[in-house]
C-alpha cells in the first residue's frame, strides 16, 4: 500500500462512490447488511474534524447530556484532536485507491461475500460513507428482497460499537421510512467455533519464529460500559471469564469484559499456549476517567524490563486493520517497545477480506437464519432505541 505525504481533500464525487451495494444481480429474498465503523473521507483536516464531530457526537461514545457533550466536542475536544488526527490519518491513507484500509477492506468482504452466496450484500459505516442509510436504501430497492441478515463486523459486544450500530441501523429505518422487511441479527461472534478457527489460524502463520509473549490488545471501553459486578479488580485478565455462571444467571453475557478475557481463553486454547505467555491490554483510552486496564501503552514500555523481549501482538476486538491497529499498534507501539529495550515486535494483521474471514462470515449467516431468535421483533428491538 503507498502512503500519500500530502493532506488530499476528498472531492465531493468521492463521497458518493464508494460503493454500498454488491450482488445486486443475484434473484434472492434475503440480503445481508455489513455494519462497520467507518472512516473520514479523507486525512484532511476539514474531512477528519467532520468525521471526529459525527464520531463523538454519538451519546454511546460520550454519555452525557447533549448540550455538555456539544460544546465538549464541537469546542474542546474537535479543535485540538483534528490536526493530530489528521496526521495520523495520512500515515494510512492509500493514495493510489483514494480510500482508507477500513472502507477497502470492508467492500472487499461484502463483494466476496456477495459472490460466495449469491445474494445481495451491503455495507454501511456508523460515521462516514457509505453510510448505514444508503446501504439500507438500496437493499429496499430490491423488489425480491423479503428479509436482511444485519451484521455487525464487530466480534465482541460493546456500547459504543456493535450496539451504536445496530441502534443506528433501526433508526435509519424508521427515519427513511423504508418499506417492511423481516430483520435478522447476528449476535457477537468471538465464541462461534468459524470465527474462532479463522482466528487461531491467522495467528499461529506469525508465532513460528521465537517470541516471550502474545499480547491481545483489545479497544478499551470506560468503566461505566460494564456492569458495576463487572467494573472489580480492574486489570485481572480473568475476573468475569471465572465468573461466567454469575453472567449467564444475571443475563449479562453482554458483558465487554466478559467477552474480552474469553478471547484470551480461546486462543490460550486454540493455540496451545501457556497462559502466563498470553496477555490481555487494552487501547486506545480517551480522557482522564477510569478505562478496562491493563492499558497498552503503559504496558508496552513495561514488557521488556520483564523478560519479554520479543512479542507478538494481535487485535482481535477489530475484524479491519484501521488506524487504532496500524498507527497506534504497529507504530508507536512498535517504537515504545523497541524504545524501552525490547528485540522483536511482530504485528499480526486483523483478518480483514481473507477468504478465512469471507467463509467463516458464511458459515455464521447460515447460522443465524435457522435460528430462531435472531428475528428481531419489537419487543427484543427495546434494547436498541437510538
Amino acid at each position: 500500500m503507498k502512503h500519500s505525504t500530502s493532506i488530499p481533500s476528498a472531492p465531493q464525487e468521492m463521497r458518493t462512490t464508494r460503493p454500498c451495494l454488491f450482488g445486486a444481480e443475484f434473484p434472492a429474498g434475503r440480503a445481508t447488511l455489513l455494519l462497520n465503523l467507518g472512516s473520514p473521507d479523507s486525512p484532511s483536516v476539514p474531512d477528519v474534524r467532520d468525521y471526529l464531530r459525527t464520531f463523538l457526537m454519538d451519546r454511546r461514545i460520550i454519555g452525557i447530556s447533549y448540550p455538555l457533550r456539544y460544546f465538549l466536542v464541537h469546542h474542546l475536544i474537535v479543535p485540538r484532536r483534528a490536526p493530530k488526527s489528521a496526521a495520523n490519518y495520512r500515515t494510512i491513507w492509500d493514495a493510489d485507491a483514494q480510500n482508507f484500509p477500513l472502507i477497502s477492506h470492508s467492500a472487499s468482504i461484502a463483494q466476496q461475500l456477495a459472490e460466495l452466496r449469491r445474494e445481495p450484500v451491503a455495507v454501511g459505516m456508523r460515521y462516514g460513507h457509505p453510510g448505514t442509510g444508503e446501504a439500507l436504501e438500496a437493499l429496499a430497492a430490491l423488489p425480491d428482497i423479503e428479509e436482511v441478515v444485519i451484521v455487525p463486523l464487530y466480534p465482541h459486544y460493546a456500547r459504543s460499537s456493535y450496539e451504536t450500530a445496530v441502534a443506528f441501523a433501526l433508526e435509519e429505518i424508521r427515519r427513511l421510512g423504508l418499506r417492511p422487511m423481516r430483520l435478522r441479527l447476528q449476535a457477537p461472534f468471538y465464541g462461534e467455533t468459524a470465527y474462532r478457527t479463522a482466528l487461531a489460524d491467522s495467528v499461529r502463520e506469525y508465532l513460528t519464529e521465537p517470541f516471550d509473549r502474545l499480547i491481545i490488545s483489545m479497544h478499551g471501553v470506560p468503566l461505566s460500559h460494564i456492569p458495576k459486578a463487572c467494573r472489580e479488580h480492574n486489570g485481572h485478565s480473568a475476573h468475569c471469564a471465572d465468573r461466567r455462571t454469575w453472567h449467564e444467571r444475571h443475563g449479562e453475557e453482554d458483558c465487554y469484559r466478559l467477552q474480552c478475557e474469553e478471547t484470551r481463553r480461546y486462543l490460550i486454547q486454540d493455540l496451545g499456549l501457556e497462559p502466563e505467555r498470553v496477555e490481555l491490554v487494552y487501547q486506545s483510552r480517551l480522557g482522564f476517567h477510569d478505562w478496562l486496564q491493563p492499558y497498552m501503552a503503559r504496558r508496552v514500555k513495561e514488557f521488556a524490563r520483564e523478560g519479554a523481549e520479543r512479542i507478538a501482538v494481535v487485535c482481535p476486538g477489530f475484524v479491519c486493520d484501521c488506524l487504532e491497529t496500524i498507527q497506534e499498534i504497529n507504530d508507536e507501539g512498535r517504537a515504545d517497545f523497541l524504545e524501552a529495550g525490547g528485540k522483536s515486535f511482530t504485528y499480526i494483521p486483523c483478518l480483514n477480506s481473507s477468504t478465512a474471514f469471507v467463509t467463516a462470515l458464511s458459515t455464521l449467516l447460515d447460522k443465524t437464519i435457522a435460528e430462531p431468535s435472531a428475528l428481531l421483533s419489537a419487543e427484543n428491538q427495546r434494547k436498541y432505541k437510538y
